[in-house]
């Protein structure tokens, strides 16, 4: 994501081959995943989770800089950490798709400009913006995925890495970041994440590896067996109204590439069995996700994190990526 004047105080360096690691911050805990790679492959060099009081992060709002900062620089500490990739609170963002005059690239940014005021309640002098391009056949027009971040927000984040003596590379809302973790980096599809965390479960929708769609489903509790009666109606409800809105805009009808064809599970606070009981009330597949699906094939390399533990970290595996298989 681009910052204009924010990175103007925090430049990237202007090498590009150092080692980093990914910081996912979420309301219930922090978590980095740092790769090395040796010919050509990765393997896990680092990783960590600490968990947050709660009250100190609240749907992406940071409530207690001050502990969240001596958290991050507990875990800097004690993984030595330097440079990091770092998520952005998914409820924090607007998205939307539009369609663009067909410009050249110097023009692109003032023509998504101009859309922001229609699809966004906030003065596009208060956000920036990230923004991914889709050709296609139709010569008339392209479509863009706009991804907004009040900028207060934004800045908040980037004051807590520098608090915490850190170096940052890049921020990344932490739904793009998830879906870069689980979904394969050939998916030429749509698919749809279930991302479950501390009473709430994120639904992202995906197509040819970019966030097209979200949504948040606040919950009561979580999904553990003990309150997995009270929410999984409550959540097939949610995605039988999902399914509806996006399989009827106008733009997907009649298009089988956006067509959802496989829904990912991830996330903490949920018991695997939500999995059954949600194939059971679909037609698509449901399947339990793979963070490593872009590092290393599991099969061959048997990674530090369980299974269970590493659906917790998708959002921070995906940071961790290197350049050359991001999605």
């Amino acid at each position: 994501m681009k910052f204009n004047k924010i990175f103007n105080a925090f430049p990237p360096p202007k090498f590009l081959d150092i080692p980093f690691a990914g910081l996912s911050i979420s309301d219930s805990a922090v978590r980095v995943v740092q790769f090395s790679k040796k010919r050509g492959k990765l393997s896990i060099q680092k990783h960590g989770e600490k968990t947050l009081s709660p009250g100190v992060v609240t749907s992406g709002q940071i409530n207690n800089k001050d502990e969240l900062v001596k958290v991050i620089q507990d875990l800097k500490k004690e993984l030595n950490l330097d440079y990091v990739r770092v998520s952005l609170p998914e409820e924090k963002a607007y998205l939307f798709t539009a369609k663009i005059p067909v410009v050249g690239k110097k023009e692109v940014r003032s023509a998504i400009e101009s859309k922001i005021e229609e699809n966004v309640p906030v003065p596009p002098g208060e956000l920036t913006f990230d923004y991914r391009l889709f050709y296609h056949k139709e010569k008339e027009h392209l479509d863009v995925v706009v991804s907004n971040l009040p900028i207060s927000v934004v800045q908040t984040y980037v004051d807590i890495i520098q608090n915490s003596n850190l170096s940052l590379l890049s921020l990344e809302i932490e739904s793009q970041a998830i879906i870069r973790s689980v979904v394969h980096s050939n998916s030429l599809g749509t698919v749809l994440i279930i991302n479950f965390g501390p009473e709430k479960v994120g639904l992202y929708v995906a197509s040819f590896g970019v966030v097209r769609f979200t949504s948040t489903v606040q919950i009561k509790g979580n999904f553990t067996k003990d309150n997995m009666e009270n929410n999984q109606g409550l959540l097939l409800q949610e995605l039988k109204k999902l399914n509806i809105y996006w399989h009827t805009l106008k733009e997907n009808i009649d298009k089988p590439d956006m067509q959802i064809t496989q829904i990912i599970v991830c996330g903490e606070n949920f018991d695997e069995s939500i999995v059954t009981y949600l194939s059971s009330h679909n037609s698509t597949p449901v399947v339990m996700g793979n963070v490593w699906v872009n590092a290393f094939d599991v099969n061959k390399e048997v990674p530090d994190i369980s299974f269970n533990d590493s659906l917790r970290f998708a959002g921070a595996v995906g940071l961790a990526l290197p350049n050359d298989i991001l999605i």
